[in-house]
């Protein structure tokens, strides 16, 4: 029985996957045949283009499902836990994994950017008939080693991305509330990429403000300044949502007693994560789990 439950808690928590976190301003293409995950959900540092063709998948993010349709780009920031529940159909899926970095440096329009960075999971509204020959096009030139080939392929997706945040695009889930983004400058572009990067990989540890000014050598008022300029919240702030999404996946899917779910969260007290879970979801955590289970 205990074997039974480290295995479980083994199952929820080895989640960061670096395999879909490229280095600041580069990005990585991935293609596979869809299939519910082996794992229960997983998280990582960028964030992540999809399309599929032939099936429809079945996220959960945090609890929260939603489907995605076939043949529409999806975009969404990784951070928030999430993972496939269901696919219906036998297709194929092009995922592309880029930078905060990198999509802050296109100048995308701020709307666009501020949806995603509050952690909304956006899709096209319609299908575009050149997408599937565009999307396995760029999967096949990603082999390529070349340089400039690299260059010309991420000029693509980064105007496809363009087209589709003018284009119009619906709100499959909703983020946040919605923060104000103002950053400009490639050093701190970088700066912000890597504090997101430190938080969604130490989050469940006892971290503080310093700790990820510290990692970016930057004095701690300048690195909060900086990150609310492009986040639009305090890092402690975005600290604590980080950590109420995977309580809400880890109430959503595991049978972990409130405590552990608080504890592996990143809480260091189950009275600060009451605190913080009926503050942003306004019910308890028990409530939540009914609500996500029915």
């Amino acid at each position: 029985m205990e074997k039974a439950k480290e295995h479980d808690r083994v199952q929820y928590l080895e989640y960061v996957d670096p395999q879909c976190v490229p280095v600041t301003d580069d990005f990585l293409i991935e293609t596979h045949t869809p299939r519910k995950f082996r794992s229960a959900y997983h998280h990582h540092a960028s964030v992540e283009v999809n399309f599929i063709t032939g099936c429809d998948m079945e996220y959960s993010f945090s609890g929260t499902r939603i489907t995605v349709p076939v043949g529409r780009i999806a975009v969404f920031w990784g951070s928030i836990p999430h993972g496939v529940t269901g696919v219906s159909g036998r297709g194929r899926a092009t995922n592309i994994y880029l930078s905060l970095a990198m999509l802050l440096k296109w100048g995308l329009p701020k709307p666009f950017i501020e949806a995603i960075i509050s952690g909304a999971v956006l899709c096209a509204t319609t299908e575009n008939s050149l997408d599937p020959l565009i999307f396995g096009k760029w999967a096949e030139d990603y082999a390529k080693s070349d340089r400039v080939w690299r260059q010309l392929l991420l000029g693509e997706i980064q105007m496809r991305l363009r087209r589709l945040s003018m284009e119009g695009y619906e709100v499959l889930m909703p983020g946040n509330e919605s923060p104000s983004v103002e950053v400009s400058g490639v050093g701190t572009m970088r700066h912000i990429d890597e504090m997101l990067r430190f938080v969604a990989d130490n989050f469940d540890g006892p971290i503080s403000v310093d700790d990820v000014a510290n990692h970016v050598n930057l004095s701690s008022s300048y690195a909060m300044s900086l990150f609310r300029k492009a986040v639009g919240v305090p890092i402690k702030e975005h600290v604590t949502r980080i950590r109420l999404s995977h309580a809400q996946m880890l109430l959503a899917n595991s049978d972990s007693k409130i405590v552990c779910v608080a504890m592996d969260s990143g809480f260091g007290s189950l009275s600060s994560f009451y605190e913080a879970f009926q503050a942003h979801a306004n019910k308890t955590p028990a409530a939540f789990r009914r609500e996500a289970r029915t």
